[in-house]
């Protein structure tokens, strides 16, 4: 079977995750043809080598290999099955590859309609922030068939360092989805510690540096407990994102009758961040800090 490697590739959604994924791949030598809205990222993977389309239609008239990379389940029904979507000009053989993190539902759905046309469906949703888009080191979770995965591989692997197949379609999101679980508690776990820690008169820098190699240490720690400290809260990952994630995991705990009493629990707490103004959504979800900074009245910063 022809491997992706030789085929040339779609890229719908340049954001701050999709624009340093597509220079990967074209880095590696791929053909890359993007569609995005905003037209200062679609110039800047043009800079890079990237060609571009006006439509996900046109992208994949002329692509084996379709990525998007968009914020929400709306989104990639819109890019897909919308006007000018992807259906509209897939080529039958081809294979979409959803990189978005989103309802494990709506990946289910667009894989029905993509594989009624002849084409192939993997969701493929990652972890690792802007840093490991930018490395080409994200771990992607990947559902779908295994044929189709084993086809994909070789793009993958240049988009990421660890790369699963958790199963059929829907696996990927759905992992995906209980990993942020994961992340957001061990960062509710760090911004408590910080703030006590501040309030208790202990040097913060200190008190970083003796914990990050203890029992704590986890990836958040390691990269947002620095930002904290110094009231960093740039995104790598934005706020109204990990709200979105958090809602996913709500729905999906409906739908399967789990319990999920702390991350209840943490997305009250994003929303005491986001009653701070409307741009307070648009910072990194490190700023989880700052509804605890609020009811004890301290900063956690050195």
């Amino acid at each position: 079977m022809t491997s992706l490697k030789d085929q040339t590739i779609g890229f719908v959604g340049l954001g701050m995750m999709g624009l340093p994924m597509a220079r990967n791949l074209v880095n590696d030598g791929y053909t890359v043809t993007v569609f995005d809205l905003n037209d200062a990222t679609v110039n800047a993977a043009k800079e890079f080598g990237a060609a571009s389309e006006e439509s996900g239609a046109a992208v994949a008239r002329i692509s084996n290999i379709v990525i998007t990379m968009v914020p929400d389940s709306e989104h990639v029904e819109a890019v897909i099955a919308g006007p000018n979507g992807i259906l509209e000009g897939l080529q039958k053989g081809s294979v979409v590859i959803d990189m978005s993190t989103i309802d494990p539902e709506m990946g289910k759905k667009m894989s029905n309609l993509i594989e009624a046309q002849g084409s192939s469906f993997i969701d493929a949703p990652v972890t690792g922030g802007v840093g490991g888009a930018e490395a080409g080191t994200l771990s992607i979770l990947v559902g779908g068939n295994a044929e189709i995965f084993e086809r994909a591989l070789p793009v993958l692997n240049v988009l990421g360092g660890d790369v699963s197949h958790m199963g059929p379609v829907g696996s990927g999101h759905t992992t995906k989805i209980a990993n942020q679980l994961i992340g957001v508690a061990t960062l509710a776990g760090i911004s408590e510690a910080f703030v006590l820690a501040k309030k208790s008169g202990l040097d913060m820098q200190a008190f970083f540096d003796a914990v990050k190699n203890g029992a704590g240490r986890s990836w958040a720690l390691e990269t947002l407990g620095p930002k904290i400290l110094e009231g960093d809260f740039a995104p790598g990952f934005m706020v109204k994102h990990m709200q979105k994630d958090l809602r996913l995991a709500g729905q999906i705990a409906a739908d399967t009758g789990t319990a999920l009493p702390t991350s209840t629990l943490i997305a009250q707490l994003y929303r005491s961040v986001q009653a701070d103004g409307p741009e307070a959504v648009n910072q990194g979800h490190q700023a989880l800090v700052q509804a605890i900074e609020k009811m004890s009245n301290e900063e956690a910063r050195s």
